[in-house]
């Protein structure tokens, strides 16, 4: 093992408040991973959450392993370091169980990086006794696993608070017990079959239709349900769902995160967060209390975490809990037509310079068609409101390839940010005005469980020339500037989101060059236009229909059809 990783694991350690160093003498243990780079993974309130509840069971040790930096990567190779905790040091090898929290289907390929780089065995049936269990948890678990599926012993589909203990007895009950056969692998997954939430790959046929579609996924075995319904916390005021340990080297890390409540009731139909976390389920204002007074004893900022943290209901008494603690407050991202002026005094308080919103699209008729119901109107008054109490500078998030999009609807991005400028612009103490705009542009990607979920993903080159036409528009302001994603990056996520179990070969190809994805496209022999660009016919079986997140299909398929989807697919 390399003495330079060793010791740069070990300065993160330092700079660390809030860390869990637990003793291994007779614990199971549990390498929780994110496969991303620590700054990013440490931002994830997730990731910290599961690491909290596991490490309050007491015969549990669960310590933190990360995707390495880019400047890292290759001492690792060049040392044949294997992947390794930061709290203990150890090699990924060396726990019982590994679980990957996966937030973005990009980072398949680093999930199987690293269990390269560890040694293990990629498939589960070419482990060995000796080697971990794998498993998978986080977002991605519970909108489309498929791609990944064919790696994982167990997936966690839904939320993780409660389940987390329950795997944790079966594998107790079944690594403790008399087993002289020593089928204790086997018998863990026998018993996991029988909990809430958990998804055995292995377990489940999938069978094709001639033109390459999912015609079925069953059941192999007759003791795994025929449909794997997702977890969900019944009452989210039971979990304290805060961020408990703070670094300088995460983008959050200066604060603590509060999650506000989960699911989001607005129903974009773009928006994969809005329907798999449904029913919407905030936390009680007397259980944020008690939380804001706990954070006030260490720290003096928070975070609040949400799908829609304006839509909170009680969100001008948070406010004022929050200041009567004295505790500063951050919000990422802000519905316009729910911005008071107590929230916006808050944030300004809180030493916000940039509030960030997000309009989608630069007309009013798309964004109807997306059910983002945000008048031109209300952006006006956002700004003004903002202007009002001295915050400067406006962030605005855009999405390009929408179902139904015109070049009408991507001239008016830069045309609706002039007019924003013009209402965002204060003169500065020597009258020059100020006052800057970002633009941040994504590609839209088709996601399971969302109305939009049959519709195509744009082709990359439509995508780039939407991107020029938005560069060009806004270069006549000085004070704008454009952030976007590369719609290549986009066009690997469609197919990810989308891809069934046969997409494992290309993720495996991927791993093997180094992470090298275009090449990996090119020597995969499958069609990665099948599931991107491909819109997809109202009965036809998804990937991913053998899960069950609380979503029919009859409501997506009418909010599907009142965007008027359905004659745009069938003129395709």
């Amino acid at each position: 093992m390399s003495w330079e990783l060793r010791k740069k694991a070990q300065a993160l350690l330092a700079l660390e408040q809030g860390g869990i160093v637990k003793d291994w003498g007779g614990k199971i243990s549990v390498a929780l991973v994110y496969p991303n780079t620590y700054s990013v993974g440490m931002s994830n309130l997730g990731f910290q959450t599961v690491y909290a509840h596991l490490n309050r069971l007491p015969d549990v040790v669960c310590e933190r392993v990360f995707f390495p930096d880019p400047e890292d990567l290759d001492e690792y190779l060049r040392t044949r370091t294997p992947p390794f905790s930061l709290e203990s040091q150890r090699p990924l090898s060396d726990f019982h169980l590994v679980g990957f929290s996966v937030t973005y289907e990009g980072d398949y390929i680093n999930v199987l990086r690293l269990l390269s780089m560890a040694g293990i065995p990629l498939r589960p049936e070419a482990r060995r006794p000796q080697d971990p269990l794998i498993l998978m948890g986080g977002v991605c678990a519970f909108a489309n696993p498929e791609p990944i599926a064919p790696f994982m012993d167990f997936v966690v589909v839904g939320e993780g608070e409660e389940i987390v203990g329950e795997i944790v007895a079966a594998y107790r009950e079944a690594f403790e017990g008399l087993d002289p056969a020593g089928h204790k692998r086997d018998a863990f997954l026998d018993r996991l079959a029988s909990i809430q939430g958990i998804y055995l790959p292995h377990a489940y046929e999938v069978r094709h239709t001639d033109d390459g579609s999912v015609a079925a996924v069953v059941p192999r075995h007759a003791n795994v349900p025929p449909v794997v319904i997702k977890r969900r916390l019944k009452d989210v005021n039971q979990f304290e769902t805060i961020s408990l340990l703070k670094t300088p080297r995460a983008e959050y890390g200066h604060m603590s995160l509060l999650e506000v409540g989960k699911g989001c009731g607005r129903g974009c139909r773009f928006c994969l967060e809005g329907e798999i976390y449904r029913p919407v389920r905030h936390r009680s204002l007397e259980s944020l209390r008690e939380t804001v007074a706990k954070i006030a004893k260490d720290g003096k900022r928070v975070g609040l975490v949400g799908a829609c943290v304006s839509d909170y209901p009680w969100i001008g008494e948070l406010m004022k809990i929050l200041e009567e603690h004295g505790v500063e407050v951050s919000i990422s991202s802000l519905r316009a037509d729910s911005l008071t002026e107590d929230l916006v005094r808050s944030l300004k308080r809180g030493g916000h310079r940039t509030l960030t919103m997000a309009p989608e699209a630069g007309t009013e008729r798309l964004r109807q068609v997306i059910r983002k119901a945000i008048s031109d109107e209300q952006l006006y008054a956002a700004c003004h409101l903002v202007r009002r109490h001295g915050i400067p500078n406006l962030k605005c998030y855009f999405m390009i390839g929408l179902p139904t999009e015109t070049r009408e609807d991507i001239e008016a991005i830069p045309d609706l940010a002039g007019r924003l400028l013009d209402r965002l612009r204060v003169p500065d103490p020597d009258g020059h005005p100020f006052g800057k705009l970002t633009l941040s542009i994504s590609s839209f990607v088709p996601k399971p469980w969302t109305p939009f979920q049959w519709a195509p993903f744009d082709e990359p080159r439509s995508l780039e020339e939407k991107l020029g036409i938005i560069k060009r528009g806004v270069g006549r302001f000085s004070n704008v500037r454009v952030l976007h994603e590369n719609p290549r990056e986009a066009f690997l996520q469609a197919l990810l989101a989308r891809g069934d179990r046969r997409v494992a070969e290309f993720l495996e190809i991927a791993a093997r060059l180094g992470g090298d994805w275009r090449k990996a496209l090119r020597e995969w022999e499958g069609d990665p236009a099948f599931y991107t660009t491909r819109a997809r016919p109202l009965d036809e079986v998804f990937p991913w229909d053998h899960l069950d997140v609380g979503v029919k299909k009859a409501g997506l398929i009418r909010e599907y059809q009142k965007a008027g989807l359905d004659l745009v697919a069938a003129d395709v």
